[in-house]
């Protein structure tokens, strides 16, 4: 009963703030203080890994700490790396996932795409807090079906905030390619594992492996209900192509504007 009565108590007085006007100044007042207590940063642990992330922001912060949510998603993906492996982080923002997939990895790599700079350069801060320079890569460009270049659209101008994917007309112009370009030039090794979350254009990073999608062993996608639609495909197309090419899907998740895949390829069971 006491405790409901402080809850009442301080809604009163959040009310009364928030009609004064100060709420926001208290508010910031609060963030402030919180990061500046816990030094900037925020440490996480997954199984016997830990990684520690830079948070300026209350956004920074709140993702670190909720991994947005993704938790069993980052724990069933750390149990299909292999130490030796090459994984490609599609979609890698500041690093959540990248830093724990490094610290799974002995001679491995992970190789983290991220084309919004600001993202990048915070992802660089975070792997390198983490790991050795010889474990990571960040590259600062987009996977699609072609190669070239196109426009990003920014949502959200501070690190690891808003949601930013390739548009034609977007504020950011920014470099394309396909990944198997990227193999055949050797600028990348092969994947083993390829971890995708590009706000709908999922279906575009995929088929712009052609053929060296065979040699991914599995495959985590976050695939998007609406965001699908405006690339002119669905979900279950994504899923579809993932089957006729030899992937048996398990869903992680089923919320109602995305959901989680693990697609596993049968040629490397």
């Amino acid at each position: 009963m006491l405790d409901l009565e402080r809850r009442a108590t301080r809604s009163h007085l959040w009310d009364f703030c928030e009609r004064v006007g100060i709420a926001p100044v208290l508010a910031t007042l609060y963030w402030h203080t919180k990061l500046g207590l816990h030094l900037w940063s925020a440490t996480v642990s997954i199984g016997d890994h830990t990684a520690t992330f830079a948070t300026d922001t209350r956004t920074e912060y709140q993702r670190v700490n909720s991994l947005v949510g993704e938790l069993p998603v980052i724990e069933a993906l750390l149990t299909d790396v292999r130490e030796s492996d090459v994984v490609f982080d599609i979609g890698a923002n500041i690093g959540t996932h990248t830093c724990f997939v490094g610290k799974s990895l002995e001679s491995g790599r992970v190789i983290a795409f991220e084309p919004m700079p600001m993202n990048a350069a915070r992802l660089r801060h975070n792997l390198s807090a983490n790991l050795p320079a010889s474990k990571w890569e960040v590259a600062e460009f987009a996977l699609s079906n072609e190669d070239g270049s196109g426009t990003l659209a920014v949502k959200g101008q501070r690190y690891g905030e808003g949601k930013h994917s390739l548009s034609s007309d977007g504020e950011l112009k920014i470099d394309v390619f396909r990944g198997e370009t990227l193999i055949e030039e050797d600028r990348y090794p092969a994947p083993d594992i390829l971890k995708i979350d590009v706000e709908g254009a999922e279906l575009q990073v995929l088929k712009g492996f052609g053929e060296r999608l065979s040699d991914v062993r599995v495959i985590y996608v976050e695939l998007h209900h609406d965001l699908s639609v405006e690339y002119g495909t669905s979900t279950a197309e994504i899923e579809t192509y993932l089957r006729d090419h030899g992937f048996e899907i398990d869903r992680l998740n089923d919320r109602t504007d995305a959901y989680h895949i693990r697609a596993l390829n049968s040629a490397h069971d």
